[in-house]
């Protein structure tokens, strides 16, 4: 079931990013995105009473920017991560979304191949985005 992320969730969306990532934008981050940032737009992923997936958007104007995109490795390979993109664009494009964009590290070849099966072009690299690490800037148009 996908949902609208609650406070409830901070704790296992840290705890995922950690899995995921090494690293996480960290709980208070996560609890100001979800409680005090009107361009804010959180959902999960939840199996039963895991969150086993996440997405995060900030939305301003007709652009929504990714934040944050994880699936937990178990349930990765499921269709999941394609599911919540799928959802949140649709949602997206109720809000008059017009361009969505994200960063995704040159390395990352899975995620780049949901991004691209979902219509994302690559736009231009940021040169040490990920710290040693080239991101490709990923853009879609949604609503044109």
């Amino acid at each position: 079931m996908i949902r609208k992320a609650e406070t409830k969730d901070i704790f296992y969306i840290s705890k995922l990013e950690k899995k995921v990532f090494k690293q996480s934008l960290g709980e208070k981050f996560i609890l100001q995105e979800l409680t005090d940032n009107p361009f804010s737009h959180y959902f999960v992923y939840v199996m039963g009473s895991e969150v086993v997936g996440y997405i995060g958007f900030r939305v301003y104007d007709a652009q929504a920017e990714m934040m944050n995109f994880a699936i937990l490795p178990d349930y990765q390979d499921q269709g999941l991560g394609t599911e919540l993109l799928t959802y949140t664009t649709e949602y997206l494009e109720k809000l008059n979304v017009k361009t969505m964009s994200l960063e995704v590290r040159k390395s990352n070849k899975r995620a780049q191949h949901i991004y691209e099966k979902l219509g994302f072009k690559v736009s231009h690299i940021r040169k040490k985005y990920y710290e040693t690490e080239d991101g490709y800037v990923l853009i879609k148009e949604v609503n044109s």
